[in-house]
């Protein structure tokens, strides 16, 4: 009430003291204007206006300024109640601000800034001030997030208005880590092989697997937060598990792994019992999620099994595992599967058309397997072709034996782009992926479930562009050879094979097992045995695997590089063109040595556009290596080529990959 009486005081002051100034001037002004016409102006009467109005001008001048002090300390007030009330504010939603000037000196900072930073700053430089939690302006943009102890910041920087403010969200960090690693996660696991061991194993011994199997599981849910639930009796497993489970997981290297390899022993023989596994993350659609789970345990299982792939729909996959080859499966009935479906296929009378691709640069077994699916489409009076236009120098020479150079079944991209369209069946044999073929574009015109993808390489990537029944991905084939063989015999048209067919078919087998030296089963010989009773010559086939002694001089060249990477791991390199199966032959020469685990021969393509890597290892994995420089292949047979590194690069990523992949642990990460 008083302060209020005094402002009135104040304004009813000023105003009088304006009253009289101005009534006083006028009065003055005009009694002076009358003097020039009075001579007896009262002298008194002029002194006592003039101090009249300098009174009351210093009355007025006097109040106006209590006036505008009383408003001005009222203004200061408020504003320092509301800075600081704003400061409190912000300080308690975690805020802080920093207001710095052109040069970027700071000039004032908010109380949550000093309370977490100190309050030292005042004059220093905002670079300085982000040094201190070693960030560099230089290196971020204006919004960032920084890790200060034990709290996060995101940082947001306004240039133009001279001020940044600074945000704890270690709250909202946590709350997603934790939701991140309580998010569902689920699985399928399933015995590799299980069909085989119940045709091959003793009742007791099938209980005895289950047995093992589940008491892994069992400890793998005391362990980790996961269940299971076995929901078929073909050794498949159910798991649903949690983020957390995952990564802990990855950091054991599944171990669980190890534990299965060696549960079963028969007599003198060891039967390996593994697992393949594929896990969904990411997705947060269950359904969606289980079938993702599915991908990935198809995925593993393409790979070669006795591994775990996990699927994400925000991250490349991950694959662990693969230390051992597992035994390889007699069952044909995927293969006796898919031959029913392409049969089905040749005699619907829509399909007019055949072509078939194998990969760039084929070799005998791209080229022989290609013919083999050609013999069958001419069977059914359809058009047939081979999309080929490079092959290395060993299957050069078998088809110029074979086939003239004008031969209307070799054909290139543009004529295979013209012929493509709904009424043409393609074929991807001895690969997996249009990019590996000399025809990346193949399915621009094709029509999705005419196509079929026939390969016994492990998959390095899930196949999206043909239906699952429309391919067979068997690493425990040892050649696409050897699958078309088997289609073609299984195949209800009596298809009348050529010898020189036979011949090319026999020659793919003898190439990729190294002449029956690696990757043999009883399918292969029962393959290569039919192929013979075809007119196919095994005498030929090792001539067509002969190099000269100009190759020969090449190889030596090559291998006079060699260096021990680590031990058991050999590297040789040069600067020099070779075929692709040049470089081959000279991988597999190198373990020809007692003691000898892997082999990595490296050189320059024969367009010199890019550089090769061929690998061959002995009870190691080098498809993870191979995948690692981005490549791929088998667990014993890989390969890989770079166009985008020098020589120097790519020798020194290799040797980084050798020396990162522990063939003892069984691990093997890929992203």
């Amino acid at each position: 009430m008083k302060k209020k009486f005094k402002q009135f005081l104040y304004m009813f002051s000023a105003t009088i003291g304006a009253v009289l100034f101005i009534s006083l001037l006028v009065f003055y002004l005009i009694k002076n204007q009358n003097s020039e016409n009075t001579e007896n102006l009262n002298i008194h009467l002029s002194t006592f206006l003039i101090v009249g109005i300098i009174l009351s001008f210093i009355i007025f001048i006097l109040f106006s300024l209590l006036i505008v002090k009383s408003y001005s300390r009222k203004q200061i007030i408020a504003k320092e109640s509301f800075s600081s009330y704003m400061d409190e504010i912000i300080n308690h939603n975690m805020l802080g601000t920093i207001i710095f000037d052109i040069d970027g000196k700071i000039l004032w900072t908010s109380k949550f800034i000093r309370k977490r930073f100190g309050r030292k700053w005042i004059g220093d430089s905002v670079e300085n001030f982000f040094q201190n939690v070693n960030i560099k302006l230089s290196e971020v943009n204006k919004e960032f997030e920084f890790q200060h102890q034990t709290f996060y910041y995101s940082v947001n920087m306004w240039n133009l208005e001279n001020s940044l403010s600074i945000k704890d969200i270690t709250l909202e960090k946590r709350v997603l880590e934790v939701y991140d690693q309580e998010s569902l996660v689920l699985g399928e696991i399933e015995i590799d092989n299980y069909q085989l061991y119940q045709s091959t194993l003793s009742e007791e011994q099938i209980y005895n697997v289950n047995k093992e199997v589940v008491k892994v599981l069992d400890n793998l849910v005391t362990k980790y937060n996961l269940v299971y639930r076995q929901y078929n009796t073909n050794g498949k497993f159910l798991i649903i598990t949690n983020k957390n489970s995952i990564e802990q997981m990855k950091e054991e290297e599944f171990q669980f792994f190890k534990e299965l390899h060696d549960i079963l022993k028969n007599n003198d023989k060891t039967i390996m019992i593994s697992v393949s596994a594929g896990f969904a993350v990411g997705t947060s659609n269950i359904l969606e999620k289980m079938e993702q789970a599915k991908q990935a345990l198809l995925q593993a299982q393409n790979r070669g099994g006795d591994q775990v792939a996990i699927f994400s729909n925000i991250n490349m996959p991950l694959y662990y595992g693969s230390s051992k080859e597992i035994l390889p499966s007699v069952d044909r009935t995927k293969v006796k599967a898919i031959t029913y479906l392409i049969d089905k296929k040749m005699k619907n009378r829509e399909i007019k058309k055949v072509i078939v691709y194998g990969h760039a640069n084929a070799d005998l077994d791209a080229i022989g397997s290609a013919l083999g699916i050609v013999a069958l489409a001419k069977a059914y009076k359809k058009e047939a072709y081979i999309c080929t236009s490079t092959q290395d120098q060993t299957t050069i020479k078998a088809i110029d034996q074979y086939f003239d150079h004008d031969d209307e079944i070799f054909i290139k991209p543009r004529q295979a782009d013209n012929l493509t369209d709904e009424s043409t069946l393609v074929f991807l044999v001895d690969n997996s992926h249009p990019n590996r073929t000399d025809n990346p574009n193949l399915l621009l015109n094709a029509k999705d479930t005419n196509v079929f993808v026939l390969d016994h390489h492990r998959l390095g990537m899930p196949i999206d562009f043909a239906p699952k029944q429309n391919r067979i991905i068997d690493p425990s084939a040892s050649s696409a050879s050897e699958i078309v063989s088997e289609i073609l015999m299984f195949s209800s048209k009596n298809v009348n094979l050529d010898t020189r067919t036979a011949q090319m078919l026999l020659n793919g087998i003898y190439l990729d097992t190294l002449q029956f030296q690696k990757h043999v089963t009883s399918k292969t010989f029962e393959a290569a045995s039919w192929l013979q009773s075809k007119g196919a010559d095994s005498v030929k086939s090792s001539e067509a695997l002969k190099i000269n002694a100009e190759i020969y001089e090449k190889i030596n060249e090559v291998l006079s590089t060699l260096q021990e990477v680590k031990p058991g791991f050999y590297l040789a390199y040069k600067d020099i063109p070779l075929s692709n199966d040049v470089i081959s032959i000279a991988a597999e020469e190198i373990l020809r040595i007692s003691g000898r685990k892997a082999s990595f021969v490296v050189a320059k393509t024969e367009k010199g556009d890019k550089y090769k890597l061929s690998a061959r290892g002995i009870d190691t994995n080098v498809q993870i290596i191979a995948e690692m420089v981005g490549g791929g292949g088998h667990f014993g047979t890989a390969a890989a080529t770079t166009s985008k590194e020098s020589l120097e690069e790519f020798i020194d990523n290799i040797k980084q990959a050798i020396v990162s992949v522990k063939h003892e642990s069984n691990i093997n990460k890929r992203l």
